[in-house]
């Protein structure tokens, strides 16, 4: 008996943006029917895309200023591009709406949006959590089952660090990483549901800001509730529900209260 045909990140990705013949996009279906993690990235990565694509669409009907036009004269794309912009009227105007929110931020139109007083490692544990959920083969840099993850990571970011265990609430941890974050480690767990969805528990050392109780961060559709209980500041993200990200958030501090010690210190 054969084992499933996993497909490549490229091929999910084509499967997403519509570039694979009829032939290709009907094997490419039948693969992801079998595996319940890759129909949960190729529903993610649709989703983010109808969310880019709701947020920014506007922009095609708003005239170019002149600092913009005056940039697109002096610009000359590669052949291809320019081959592209004339040949079809979608791929123009993707790239003309790829240069109108650049030539806008530019010349400051975003600076009257409200601005997220958020603590820079949720927002980073946030980008974290985008890039690496949709990973099929490198979601995580060391498996759950290796036992010196929790060692290596707690070596790493200077203070004890613990992967609660979820799965007496329907949560697998695959493992984990380590992760730059403003010139502090970072780790970085990751835990999936029998459906495929996927949740990141994200914790760093905290030099600065005092303990705080949950507070709620949002962006694109991806949610996480973040806290400090130092030595370390903690960010649980996921795309789930602000009550069900809530639910899992005290599960997870209570896990952790009973876990790691309140001492700051650093691992022998």
């Amino acid at each position: 008996m054969t084992s499933p045909r996993r497909l490549s990140e490229s091929e999910l990705h084509a499967l997403v943006d519509g570039e694979l013949a009829p032939a290709e996009k009907a094997d490419a279906e039948a693969a992801i029917a079998t595996s319940p993690a890759e129909a949960a990235v190729v529903r993610e990565l649709r989703e983010l895309n109808s969310s880019i694509q709701a947020r920014y669409t506007y922009k095609l009907k708003e005239p170019l200023t002149p600092v913009l036009e005056s940039g697109l004269k002096r610009f000359r794309p590669p052949f291809r591009m320019r081959f592209a912009r004339v040949a079809t009227p979608i791929a123009a105007a993707l790239a003309l709406m790829a240069a109108g929110v650049a030539g806008y931020a530019l010349q400051g139109r975003y600076a009257t949006e409200p601005v997220q007083h958020e603590p820079p490692f949720v927002v980073t544990a946030l980008a974290a959590h985008t890039t690496y959920v949709p990973e099929v083969r490198h979601a995580v840099e060391v498996k759950a089952d290796e036992a010196h993850l929790i060692r290596w990571l707690t070596k790493r970011i200077g203070a004890e660090v613990r992967a609660p265990v979820l799965s007496d609430h329907g949560w697998k941890l695959m493992g984990g990483r380590l992760l730059p974050d403003h010139g502090l480690s970072a780790a970085q767990f990751m835990y999936e549901d029998h459906s495929g969805r996927r949740l990141t528990l994200y914790m760093r050392k905290e030099l600065g800001l005092e303990n705080t109780s949950f507070r709620f961060f949002e962006r694109d559709g991806f949610g996480s509730f973040y806290w400090i209980d130092r030595p370390l500041a903690y960010a649980l993200s996921g795309r789930l529900s602000r009550e069900e990200l809530m639910t899992l958030a005290n599960v997870v501090y209570a896990k952790l209260e009973t876990q790691i010690p309140k001492a700051d210190q650093s691992p022998k």
